[in-house]
């Protein structure tokens, strides 16, 4: 069979990296024997969505697949249209929002089939007995579907995948890599890559329906091979672990980095990691072994507000854990969310002081968006039970760019919309100003570090330091150039 694997688009943002869960399935798809094409419309936001969906009815497909977030969901539908009316092939949905809200996405009377959960084995049994002209699909797992009256019928949800190991790597060939956006300081290409799936935390704002909160890894024997393979094949060095939480086993960690260091694979890479599953000795050897960058999720700085997020840290331990983090040689990005519940003006207040004065490289801030499937829906769902899900999710900006007006989206904080919108691009500038005023501080100390700083305001003196850094008449301001003018280190 000829499958067609798509990607909508994300509004008005660009797809930063390829989906892996597209090129998971594909992967598998493949071993099975059948012809597999990825369409990730999400590459070029500017891009008609008309000539991205002729691509696709150019390849004659016999399937046509989505996998959707919910902020993506409404492309999906006007893209589903187009091709159900040119090819009138099945049209299936799997992800994040086929399996927060099926009996909702199933109503969309071009979509036939939902795989609810985890999809690969799913869709392996699915493709074989479509192939087969198998009519009859109760007793599909994992798999939802209509009649000819619209009817919605559901089958057991699949149980998860227990060895990943058994997985084919993901078919990055079929993806356009050189097109994402994806790379390391150094500007050189980067590739995603996912050794563990599953979650056991419950915080308030993550949707853990797919992957489940059954932490499952991979060997840390497979992981290495898979990078490898990488290197060999696409001449990358540099890798994003985009597991939940990729230091979450310390022991399977410390396998793992034994493996990238007594290969001596000369890589780079970054992750993602809770503040209270790492410490001084593992981040020494987590840059021993090429780590060079660590996504934590802070969220707040007031600690009620943070309590209520089900997140089970502490500031302190953030604290620690950034310093630590910087101090081996490993950049430390804190993501933010803005406009929890039990926000007001003061916590958020808390929340941007408190990033401003951690040594972070980097500070993300979101704001606060109850996604269906997540804790933060049922609660707003509790508080207004004749709410109910509306495309007007493309709208939200959960992912702040920085560069345009966002508007927070089912606000469920205590903050006014317009001052939450505000608020989420001061942060920013906020955290950047406190950052290069520590530079300086940390440069030339506190006394002479503040006095400059307050000189540097002024543009002709500014530029004048510029010169003098890059000269290295200052070694010490040498060594941190780079964190105010821009040439940040990865190696």
């Amino acid at each position: 069979m000829k499958v067609a694997l798509i990607g909508p688009k994300w509004n008005e943002l660009v797809n930063a990296y390829p989906s892996l869960g597209l090129g998971y399935l594909a992967a598998v798809a493949e071993q099975d024997g059948h012809e597999v094409a990825i369409f990730d419309f999400g590459l070029d936001p500017d891009r008609p969505l008309e000539d991205e969906v002729q691509d696709v009815i150019d390849f004659k497909p016999d399937l046509v697949a989505f996998t959707s977030m919910t902020t993506s969901y409404a492309s999906v539908e006007q893209s589903a249209a187009m091709l159900k009316e040119a090819l009138g092939v099945p049209i299936l949905i799997g992800g994040p929002h086929a399996t927060s809200l099926p009996n909702e996405t199933l109503k969309n009377p071009n979509i036939d089939y939902l795989i609810f959960g985890e999809g690969e084995e799913t869709f392996v049994e699915f493709l074989r007995a479509l192939e087969n002209k198998n009519d009859k699909w109760e007793g599909f797992w994992g798999l939802w579907y209509k009649d000819e009256e619209g009817r919605v019928y559901n089958n057991p949800q699949r149980a998860l995948i227990k060895d990943l190991d058994a997985l084919p790597y993901p078919a990055r060939h079929l993806f356009r890599l050189d097109e994402y956006p994806l790379y390391a300081p150094t500007g050189e290409q980067m590739l995603t890559v996912l050794s563990s799936r599953g979650c056991p935390y419950n915080c308030s704002f993550c949707f853990k329906g797919i992957v489940g909160r059954t932490y499952r890894q991979r060997s840390p024997q497979n992981i290495a091979d898979e990078l490898e393979h990488l290197m060999h094949t696409y001449g990358v060095r540099n890798f994003y672990f985009i597991d939940d939480l990729f230091t979450i086993d310390v022991r399977r960690l410390d396998k793992i980095l034994d493996h990238f260091i007594e290969r001596n694979m000369d890589i780079r890479w970054q992750c993602l990691a809770r503040v209270d599953r790492v410490n001084p000795d593992l981040l020494a050897k987590m840059y021993r072994a090429g780590c060079r960058e660590i996504h934590y999720g802070i969220e707040s700085g007031n600690p009620e507000v943070l309590k209520r997020t089900a997140k089970h840290i502490n500031l302190d331990r953030v604290r620690d854990a950034v310093t630590w983090t910087e101090e081996v040689g490993i950049r430390a990005k804190g993501y933010f969310i803005l406009g929890l519940p039990g926000d007001n003006e003061e916590t958020i207040e808390e929340t941007i002081e408190f990033a401003a004065s951690l040594p972070l490289t980097e500070a993300m801030f979101s704001i606060a968006t109850p996604f269906p499937g997540t804790q933060l829906w049922n609660e707003l769902l509790r508080r207004h039970p004749d709410l109910v899900y509306n495309a007007d999710f493309t709208k939200s900006y959960y992912y702040n760019s920085y560069k345009s007006s966002i508007a927070p989206f089912m606000n469920v904080s205590d903050v006014p919309d317009d001052v939450l919108a505000r608020k989420a691009i001061e942060a920013r500038q906020r955290f950047i100003e406190a950052k290069k005023r520590r530079i300086y501080r940390e440069s030339f100390g506190p006394a002479m570090g503040d006095l400059l700083w307050n000189v540097a305001q002024f543009t002709p003196v500014r530029k004048v330091g510029s010169a003098l850094a890059h000269a290295g008449l200052f070694k010490k301001f040498q060594r941190t150039k780079g964190e105010l003018f821009g040439s940040l280190s990865w190696t």
